[in-house]
């Protein structure tokens, strides 16, 4: 997908893949985020894949993709909009100037987008890739890249006229921005699969229009639990995991990934441990 999101699966969503059933005829990813377990997918290998839903509270992330549902019209607002240059040193103000205008326009308190909003999809995106990584785009700063890299607008702008991406683009047949319980409900059925990667423990506050605290965790897992489908959740460990998805109830996979690369040559990496709980 070319956007970075807190939470994302980028580094580990081809770990996940393979997890997935195929003989899934529903896909829905619950917390959506910039569907990045969905765009590791090879479709040529789910052949009894009909319905693809993507789910987000974030109106921002719900509005997005409503619009690369046709990509044609997402570019189309993309390309009005300049940005930096690979190979060209000095960069305009005119790009900090929009970022701090774009990121006032869609982050003021009380704005609300009736989507799909190719232009209001167009600015949110060029927020997203103007900042570091999975930081929060509301309250980062622009990034000089002083033409030393490719923008990563460029990126996602080149994808979407890619054969391989607009077929996925092509495929989500539902974009939805409901609380998770009630798209759990909507969709579930004996050949759903859920993939879920709700806000991590005690990393919520990290989230764009997100509340999301210790009774929502547990709320969540009460919902999916009873489901008929099949599901598997991404999470860090933490201690009421054990006892909503016990080991001897449910498979754990674990996954050490590097979040941060070193920044210097002998300098501990920072590792983390992913965990993928599963219901079958």
């Amino acid at each position: 997908m070319a956007l970075s999101y807190i939470g994302g699966k980028s580094k580990i969503g081809k770990w996940i893949v393979p997890f997935i059933p195929k003989d899934t005829e529903t896909y829905v990813e619950v917390f959506g985020g910039m569907f990045w377990v969905y765009f590791n997918m090879d479709l040529t290998k789910y052949p009894n894949l009909k319905t693809i839903v993507y789910n987000d509270f974030n109106p921002l992330n719900h509005n997005l993709f409503q619009c690369v549902r046709n990509p044609q019209e997402l570019l189309n607002a993309i390309n009005a909009i300049p940005c930096q240059q690979l190979g060209v040193e000095e960069t305009p103000a005119i790009y900090k100037e929009q970022f701090n205008k774009f990121q006032k326009e869609i982050f003021e308190p009380g704005f609300v987008v009736n989507g799909p909003n190719y232009e209001v999809a167009a600015k949110y995106v060029y927020i997203l890739t103007q900042v570091f990584s999975g930081s929060k785009p509301e309250t980062s700063s622009f990034i000089d890249l002083k033409g030393k890299y490719k923008s990563k607008y460029l990126t996602f702008r080149d994808k979407l006229s890619k054969s391989d991406w607009v077929e996925h683009f092509n495929r989500i047949t539902f974009v939805e921005n409901m609380d998770f319980a009630d798209v759990i409900k909507k969709y579930d059925s004996p050949t759903t699969y859920f993939y879920t990667d709700p806000p991590y423990y005690n990393t919520e506050n990290y989230y764009s229009n997100h509340e999301f605290g210790r009774n929502d965790h547990e709320r969540f897992a009460n919902s999916i639990k009873n489901v008929k489908g099949k599901f598997s959740i991404s999470y860090y460990d933490f201690p009421d995991l054990s006892l909503w998805f016990p080991k001897d109830e449910y498979k754990w996979e674990k996954k050490e990934f590097v979040k941060a690369a070193a920044a210097k040559k002998g300098k501990k990496q920072n590792v983390a441990e992913e965990l993928l709980i599963m219901n079958y």
